[in-house]
């Protein structure tokens, strides 16, 4: 290959890359404008930015203490990528959803995600399309370690509590009930991570005390 020839493939890969990169970064702007339901301790709503990272940390330290035979590169890649179709679909939560809402957010996910698969560039294409997949237990693991997470923000939050805020849940014993139906619900999606089902009572435990409880959480020292 001529020099020319070799210039011109050079200016091709980082123009390529020029652009993949400004197509990331207008989508993180656009995917950190994207609000979820749990609030934070000062009352406004947590973004999609912000619980992927949180999914991130959390996964990945999970992965590596309690089941070491996943790949935790993987997990850490599945977890930024897992809810980008919300870009465009934007954020449903799921907590006492009706099979009618659930399947509306489905198909929106589904078309979301067929445009961003023609968007993003390769590596973040195929990490996406494989995560949609769960076939790989990366990312089934992912899946579960997310429906986690909204129980130890909703500990942090306080008075600023979504099931008060939102569902207007008064009481103990009506988010208990609910969120027995929820945990059934996990167990027949991910029977194969028992470890994950312990860790999810307590943490449900935690967070409906601290929600009626009128405490701030502060971590142990």
């Amino acid at each position: 290959m001529s020099k020319g020839a070799q210039k011109k493939v050079r200016i091709s890969r980082e123009q390529r890359a020029h652009d993949y990169l400004l197509t990331l970064g207008h989508l993180t702007v656009r995917f950190a404008e994207v609000e979820r339901a749990p609030r934070y301790p000062s009352g406004r709503r947590e973004t999609d930015v912000e619980h992927s990272f949180h999914l991130s940390l959390s996964a990945v330290e999970l992965a590596s203490d309690i089941h070491p035979e996943l790949d935790i590169g993987l997990v850490a890649q599945f977890s930024l990528v897992h809810d980008l179709p919300e870009v465009y679909a934007g954020d449903v939560w799921t907590f006492d959803i009706s099979p009618e809402d659930r399947a509306k957010k489905e198909a929106n996910e589904h078309k979301a995600t067929q445009r961003l698969l023609k968007e993003l560039p390769p590596h973040t294409a195929q990490l996406l399309e494989r995560y949609e997949k769960q076939k790989e237990p990366e990312a089934r693991f992912v899946r579960f370690v997310d429906k986690l997470l909204p129980a130890v923000i909703n500990t942090m939050a306080g008075d600023a509590n979504t099931f008060k805020e939102d569902y207007n849940l008064s009481s103990i014993e009506e988010l208990l009930v609910s969120r027995e139906r929820h945990g059934r619900g996990l167990l027949e999606m991910f029977p194969e991570f028992d470890t994950l089902h312990i860790i999810k009572d307590l943490l449900f435990d935690s967070s409906a005390a601290y929600i009626y409880s009128g405490k701030n959480y502060t971590p142990k020292k």
